[in-house]
């Protein structure tokens, strides 16, 4: 009977009836299934929703959908656009893709439920939301928000531990602390929409997100760690692994006038900007299908290698509305570093198209190479097409990133800051 019995746990039936000998009595084992997976459809906005035991709950990016976890300890994986209540139990929360503002956790406990995001190589950070009530994680290149927590505050020496994931990363999954905030994140200083004025915009003493929109404007920044955007550009890559909507980055070409001031600036800039990163050190951020032959190179006033950092991005394949792309080896064969002693200065070069000018003679800087879709060992690579490791790479004073799709587009359709 007891060897039966065993037998039967390892069948997964709601009802078994085994016997041993026969005269013994027959006995009636009741096995419960295991809750399957729960499902949400593509393109419905559902409420999917869990019960006393443990469960997977998986909503779609993109829809409205609710998942609420019930008891148990759940698995919920949701995407942009989806609010999720864990219930009872030691939840796990995993945001798949970039988030959005609309998505929300209604209960996480940092005591008790885990939080995952999928690394989208977006720099975020913890502020609280606008009412005090919540928290929220921020995607700070264009202060858009990726994930509300509802009805969570931390307190001075709390912290907030996010686990990043994602097929790329070198080591696997690695874990963020954020400390408490202490405000709702920086101010953002932003010209009207559609507008084609010269605007001049400057900063406070804090940390400011300040979009020049259309025309040639001047962008300060001032004190604090800020960033600076040239224009209305918005530089999308619509199919990369991060399944981000759009990568928004305001890029312009009316010649900017950009100065970050003190601080850790970033500046992102285009073609015939003028770029003064300021005391710190500043990163500036350039895209090379925004430039051709007919466009002039952006111009840093103040480039210093030692603690400075120029980040280019180039296609490697070809989107909508986008200049012709580099294959990943080309683009290492075809970039050029070149001092003009005239003028004092060295000259960024893609192809034979000039991207950026430097200060002073640069051609002995380091430079790498990013395959940012790639998970190839050999993915990060120095000037000569040598693979480094990825620290090495990190800390390039120009490093060129490889995009699978990009396109420029001439309009913000959907860069509005949340």
């Amino acid at each position: 009977m007891e060897l039966l019995l065993l037998l039967g746990i390892g069948i997964a039936a709601a009802g078994i009836v085994l016997s041993g000998d026969d005269d013994e009595e027959l006995v009636t084992v009741v096995i419960p299934e295991p809750p399957g997976p729960v499902y949400g459809q593509e393109g419905e906005d559902e409420l999917l929703t869990g019960s006393d035991e443990g469960e997977t709950i998986l909503g779609n990016e993109g829809d409205a959908d609710t998942l609420d976890g019930g008891g148990g300890n759940d698995f919920l994986g949701f995407g942009a656009g989806n609010s999720v209540t864990g219930g009872d139990g030691a939840d796990r929360f995993d945001l798949i893709g970039g988030g959005s503002a609309g998505t929300v956790i209604e209960d996480f406990d940092p005591a008790a439920d885990r939080l995952r995001m999928e690394e989208t190589h977006q720099e975020v950070a913890l502020y609280q939301t606008e009412d005090g009530t919540g928290l929220r994680l921020v995607e700070t290149q264009g202060m858009t928000t990726v994930l509300t927590l509802n009805n969570l505050s931390l307190e001075d020496g709390q912290t907030l531990d996010v686990e990043f994931f994602g097929a790329h990363l070198d080591d696997g999954p690695y874990t963020v602390s954020f400390d408490a905030p202490s405000d709702s994140g920086p101010q953002i200083i932003d010209a009207q929409r559609g507008t084609d004025g010269d605007d001049n915009l400057a900063g406070t003493a804090g940390h400011d997100v300040i979009f020049g929109e259309d025309g040639a404007d001047t962008l300060t920044g001032g004190e604090g760690n800020d960033s600076l955007f040239s224009g209305s550009g918005s530089v999308h890559y619509p199919d990369s692994y991060n399944h981000y909507p759009g990568d928004l980055t305001q890029v312009g070409d009316d010649g900017d006038l950009l100065e970050g001031g003190a601080g850790d600036d970033h500046l992102w800039i285009g073609p015939g900007t003028t770029a003064t990163g300021g005391a710190g050190a500043d990163s500036f951020h350039a895209f090379a299908n925004v430039y051709n032959a007919g466009t002039p190179a952006a111009e840093i006033t103040d480039f210093d290698p030692a603690e400075d950092q120029l980040m280019i991005d180039f296609p490697i394949v070809a989107g909508f509305g986008s200049l012709p792309s580099f294959s990943f080896e080309d683009a290492i064969a075809g970039l050029s570093v070149t001092y003009d002693a005239g003028q004092d200065s060295t000259m960024i070069a893609m192809d034979g198209i000039a991207v950026a000018t430097l200060p002073g003679d640069q051609s002995a800087i380091s430079i790498a190479f990013h395959d940012d879709y790639s998970t190839d060992e050999d993915r990060w690579r120095d000037a000569s097409g040598n693979v480094i490791s990825a620290e090495q790479g990190a800390t390039a004073s120009i490093l060129l990133t490889a995009q699978q799709d990009q396109s420029v587009l001439g309009t913000n359709y959907d860069a509005v800051p949340a």
